[in-house]
């Protein structure tokens, strides 16, 4: 597939130079950035050939966030999370909003992201308080959310609202963030991470027509689990690809660097260091695919993508630590990018549910899959 082919090239000539420049100047993804990733296709990666997009494979979308998160794990993780939209809305919005975004949602000439997480909470799901109240003719939704990827630039948002009480009265609305009530708030002031844009918003009795609720109260919450499994999956190959990449940098440093007589990676303890990020790597990997073959299969990933989200996320930040540790003072140069990715990787712990939560969800199949 020529756009598929095409992702190697993108990311060594666009992705890699703005994640410099991101670091730099604390700069989120930007529109123009996103514009040419729609131009390549990518924002219709899994989107149905009959509604515009590619029609590629969730294989296909693993091996896209690997290019990407070999260059910069946030720019990886913004771009992911817009095409994700883009997949959401052209499979199960309604004709009307599709007729009226999709084409320039596919082009990047508008951009979806989606609001769960809310200022004071994040996994207790039960408890959120952004609520929607049924109205004549749509919905009125009141509430914050926080902590959204491209917060800073998008057009639409996937809002989670309560409904009711409890997780069965959760429903999700897209909202145009253009609509009067809403507030796009400040991105949040981080050090690290910026190509993801994270911010808030706040939604004031706004009000969104029956035909932009996505997914019904009662089918939300199950749906939203279902496909976290994939963002978890998701999460361990960015990881796995950060990584990656961070080991071949040391190995080329040490290869080339000598010390008492011989390259550093003749040296046994360093190259037994290295040799241990390299293990690590090869188990994060192949529990990442065996979380994608499940997926990919139609099989239920829960216990297979907390593995997977769990042990790259850990792993990732163990290694470049390593890697940086392996290669001296030079590991801190802006021109190696390990500094970078060492902050960008530790996102990774608290994305699409932190590394407790994949304790959690571990923990409640021990009797069922390792009593035994």
């Amino acid at each position: 597939m020529e756009a598929l082919a095409g992702i190697e090239a993108f990311c060594s000539d666009v992705i890699e130079p703005f994640a410099r420049n991101a670091a730099a100047d604390r700069l989120p993804v930007s529109r123009k950035l996103a514009k040419a990733w729609g131009d390549l296709g990518m924002l219709g990666l899994q989107t149905p050939r009959e509604l515009g997009g590619l029609g590629a494979s969730y294989f296909a979308k693993i091996s896209m966030v690997h290019a990407l998160a070999r260059r910069s794990f946030a720019t990886a993780f913004s771009l992911n999370n817009m095409q994700s939209l883009v997949y959401i809305i052209a499979t199960r919005a309604a004709d009307e909003v599709r007729e009226q975004h999709l084409s320039r949602l596919l082009q990047g000439d508008a951009i979806a992201s989606v609001g769960i997480t809310e200022p004071n909470g994040g996994s207790d799901l039960a408890n959120m308080r952004t609520n929607a109240t049924k109205v004549s003719g749509g919905w009125v939704v009141f509430g914050e959310k926080a902590w959204i990827t491209n917060a800073t630039i998008c057009d639409l948002m996937l809002v989670s609202a309560q409904t009711a009480t409890g997780t069965r009265g959760i429903g999700r609305f897209i909202v145009d963030m253009s609509s009067p009530g809403v507030e796009r708030l400040p991105a949040h002031p981080m050090a690290v991470g910026h190509p993801a844009g994270l911010g808030g918003a706040r939604f004031d009795r706004v009000f969104v027509p029956d035909s932009y609720l996505v997914d019904a109260p009662g089918e939300a919450f199950r749906l939203g689990m279902s496909a976290i499994n994939g963002a978890r999956t998701h999460v361990a190959a960015m990881c796995v690809a950060t990584l990656q990449q961070s080991l071949a940098t040391a190995v080329r440093y040490c290869v080339g660097r000598e010390a008492f007589g011989k390259s550093l990676l003749n040296h046994q303890g360093l190259k037994w260091d290295l040799a241990d990020v390299a293990n690590r790597l090869e188990a994060a990997n192949l529990l990442t695919y065996r979380a994608a073959e499940r997926i990919a299969d139609g099989c239920d990933a829960t216990l297979a993508a907390a593995h997977a989200k769990k042990f790259a996320a850990e792993s990732a930040l163990f290694g470049v630590e390593r890697c940086m540790q392996a290669m001296g003072a030079c590991a801190v140069l802006e021109s190696t990018s390990l500094v970078r990715h060492l902050g960008d990787l530790k996102l990774a712990g608290y994305a699409d549910g932190t590394t407790e939560m994949q304790n959690e969800r571990i923990g409640a199949f021990l009797i069922e899959h390792y009593a035994d």
